[in-house]
């Protein structure tokens, strides 16, 4: 049968790229566990040094994404062949997919070009006359044999005009190698890798629900892959359990809401019959739909969680493994763990959403013994040991993707990365994209030669040229070097001051990590995380996108400002290192710039204590503004974060946590302790002389807001003759020989909140 088109498989059929300008070879890569994935796209030619890159390839499977692959020179051919041959001696097995049909006429051609690996799919070109145009047609080994061992493929609706299309190559050349291939299917952790992974539509029945059970003692482990929707047998797997049951969730994908509602219909049925019920591995995805206390009920506890992390220092994004009874006087105030880069080992930053965040806190301590926790991974590896031993059927080709308990925590870096000539890129979504220089002399920017620059060589404190990127390294004496590179720019004065920008939020976020206060990062943090995480995702996917390289510009020049403006001189008005580079070439003159931020340790500690240092006024406790929030207001240059409110006049006036007070009575509030001052002395003066208690607050995004309510002025009697009767009423009641009285202690009313009609 013909490889589908249309929404039946939605990468199936796609118009026929125009023959462009050679495109310089992208290698993206994805990885998983034991599973990887490089994506080839333009154009392979001698720049691509494929003996260097098979060497590093590790693990178990590795599949090559062909379907960019736009040209392949004689040259590049031989380093392809070094490619494959280096590869297949590192890994398992070698599969290929959507191979191009330039890819194609070289397996045809070339001797040992697939390396020994398989080819799974491919496009096939087709040709409609009636519209004058060109499609390709992806098919796959497993689905369209038949059709491949035929060598004719039957007429199908162009995508464009509906009218057929036909295939347009002569069947007996075009097929010479696939039909020397024998069919095959892929196995179920591959393709649940390539479903999840890459959104390759594979099979129907590739996400279909699997369920492996192991029974050992009076422990049950349960080892579920695939997605979560309406067909979850949650009456036959909740049917005699008993005992302690675990349930791996390290393998679910999608979860769709009907999926949701019958998984918690499968822990309310097995609640009364077990006597506790474990989950493991849990991914971000499912703990933010069903990990909240009411979906646990009673029996149900996390053992493990998978959250994810990211190094600035060396753009590593992986998931970690968070053992819950470990960390749970952490998690208990929505916070991440504070763990290690395995790759350059220094500290890293969780990226989880704040929605997942705020549910960390919900989870009970799990009270598993030690020998449960031990034993999943026994349990983990029999179940794939059965699965191994368990021919699929070719009928009912289900996900299983159970990762052995020897494989190293998931990340993106599943081979080491390369280095020399290749300049690495940090994406979104944990994975790293690689581009060949034009010269092997050239600084590895993919610019060019240097025209240039602002120094003879580049300073030794500069170790990475990716553009747009900051990061940070500890140097001696517990002290801090963080670097910003700029974008490309048109301009030298516009590249230095975004170096400038991104070196100051490097150091903000260096600060950030370092500071240990639970209170701090349970109000604070919530402010800026989320809209952080989302603009900087956004530039990563595409940091050639106007609006999203502005958003992180002007983001990253407010935290520089209110950095300067709040570290009481801690912080140098200018980086302390700068550096730039010119290029020369049909576009005109490009400029990369260097900036380099140091701090000794004094500094340091003198700057986590300074944001951390609480003030309390009239029930609030406040923390000076801290300057990562500039990613979320960043018209903000100071202020004091409330994280703690009582009772008393600010609470009445209709503030609450997590508010910015920006000034008071009009007089701006430039740190915590000028808060404490200022409203203490406003309030006090106002309870003596009455008026309005005005305050400017940053309560959401948008504009900020003005609180205020009337404090009428303290009351004294006129003296009346002393005629023994009781004063008269609305007088007030007398207090202390000063005849004094007190009408309301925090100024007769409610406050009000407006928007300020300055901005």
């Amino acid at each position: 049968m013909d490889a589908p088109t249309g929404s039946q498989a939605p990468r199936a059929s796609q118009p026929a790229i125009p023959a462009d300008p050679p495109q310089k070879l992208m290698v993206e890569k994805f990885a998983d566990g034991a599973i990887a994935c490089l994506k080839f796209t333009g154009t392979i030619d001698e720049s691509f040094e494929g003996k260097k890159l098979g060497s590093t390839a590790a693990g178990d499977t590795l599949v090559l994404d062909l379907g960019g692959v736009k040209k392949i020179s004689s040259f590049g051919i031989r380093e392809w062949v070094d490619f494959v041959t280096a590869a297949k001696t590192q890994v398992r097995s070698m599969i290929l997919i959507e191979c191009t049909p330039k890819v194609v006429d070289q397996l045809n051609m070339v001797a040992n070009f697939s390396g020994g690996g398989r080819v799974f799919s491919f496009y096939a070109p087709f040709r409609c006359d009636y519209c004058d145009s060109e499609h390709r047609v992806l098919l796959q080994v497993d689905k369209d044999h038949e059709s491949i061992k035929s060598m004719k493929l039957a007429e199908r609706p162009c995508p464009s005009c509906k009218e057929a299309m036909y295939f347009d190559e002569d069947g007996a050349t075009y097929f010479s190698y696939l039909i020397s291939q024998e069919k095959f299917e892929l196995e179920p952790e591959v393709a649940g890798f390539l479903a999840t992974k890459l959104n390759y539509a594979v099979s129907d029945l590739n996400r279909k629900l699997r369920v492996d059970k192991v029974i050992e003692g009076r422990t049950t482990y349960l080892k579920l892959a695939g997605d979560l929707d309406r067909t979850f047998p949650r009456d036959k797997l909740a049917e005699g359990l008993e005992g302690t049951v675990i349930v791996d969730l390290s393998s679910i994908g999608r979860i769709e809401p009907a999926g949701a509602a019958e998984w918690r219909g499968f822990v309310k049925m097995a609640s009364p019959l077990v006597e506790q019920l474990y989950l493991a591995s849990v991914p971000p995805a499912f703990l933010e739909k069903l990990g909240s206390a009411e979906d646990l009920g009673p029996r149900a506890q996390v053992l493990t969680l998978t959250l994810p992390y990211m190094c600035s220092s060396c753009g590593t994004t992986s998931g970690q493994l968070i053992e819950v009874a470990q960390h749970h006087e952490v998690l208990k105030f929505a916070t991440a763990p504070e763990l290690r880069c395995p790759t350059c080992k220094h500290a890293m930053q969780c990226v989880a959403a704040e929605p997942l965040m705020t549910l960390l806190p919900e989870l009970p301590r799990p009270t598993a013994s030690a020998d449960v926790a031990k034993s999943i991974g026994m349990l983990r590896e029999r179940a794939l040991q059965a699965q191994r031993d368990r021919k699929p059927s070719s009928k009912s080709n289900v996900m299983s993707a159970v990762m052995p308990a020897a494989a190293p925590p998931r990340s993106s870096l599943l081979v080491p990365v390369l280095a020399g000539s290749l300049a690495v890129v940090v994406l979104a979504g944990g994975f790293l994209a690689y581009q060949r220089m034009t010269k092997s002399d050239a600084p590895k920017t993919g610019l060019g030669a240097v025209s240039s620059r602002s120094a003879d060589a580049r300073p030794a404190w500069i170790t990475s040229d990716l553009q747009g990127t900051a990061s940070c390294t500890d140097i001696p004496d517990k002290g801090l070097s963080c670097v910003g590179v700029s974008s490309v720019s048109a301009r030298q004065d516009d590249a230095n001051d975004e170096a400038a920008d991104a070196a100051f939020d490097a150091v903000a976020n260096a600060l950030a990590v370092r500071i240990g206060s639970d209170p701090w990062k349970l109000s604070v943090l919530p402010i800026y995380k989320s809209a952080r995480d989302a603009k900087l995702a956004a530039f990563d996917r595409d940091p050639s996108n106007t609006s999203a390289r502005r958003d992180v510009r002007e983001g990253r020049h407010a935290v520089g400002r209110v950095l300067r403006a709040t570290s009481g001189g801690a912080i140098p008005a200018a980086p302390t290192g700068r550096y730039w580079e010119e290029y020369s070439g049909a576009e005109g003159k490009r400029y990369l710039a260097f900036a380099q931020v140091s701090l000794g340790a004094t500094e340091i500690a003198n700057l986590i204590e300074g944001y951390t240092r609480p003030a309390t006024a009239l029930g609030a406790t406040t923390v000076s503004l801290f300057p990562l929030v500039g990613w979320r207001y960043p018209r903000l240059e100071t202020g004091a974060i409330l994280t703690r409110l009582g009772s008393g006049p600010l609470q009445d006036l209709g503030l609450a946590e997590q508010y910015i007070v920006v000034s008071v009575a009009g007089r701006d509030v430039t740190d915590a302790a000028s808060f404490a001052k200022l409203v203490t002395d406003e309030h006090t003066e106002l309870v003596e002389r009455g008026g309005a208690f005005r305050l400017k607050v940053q309560a959401s995004d948008g504009a900020s807001r003005e609180f205020s309510a009337v404090i009428k002025p303290k009351q004294v009697e006129t003296p009346t003759p002393n005629d023994g009767k009781a004063p008269k009423p609305g007088t007030g009641t007398q207090t202390g020989s000063g005849g004094v009285n007190v009408w309301d202690r925090y100024g007769g009313g409610k406050g009000t909140g407006r928007d300020d009609p300055t901005q």
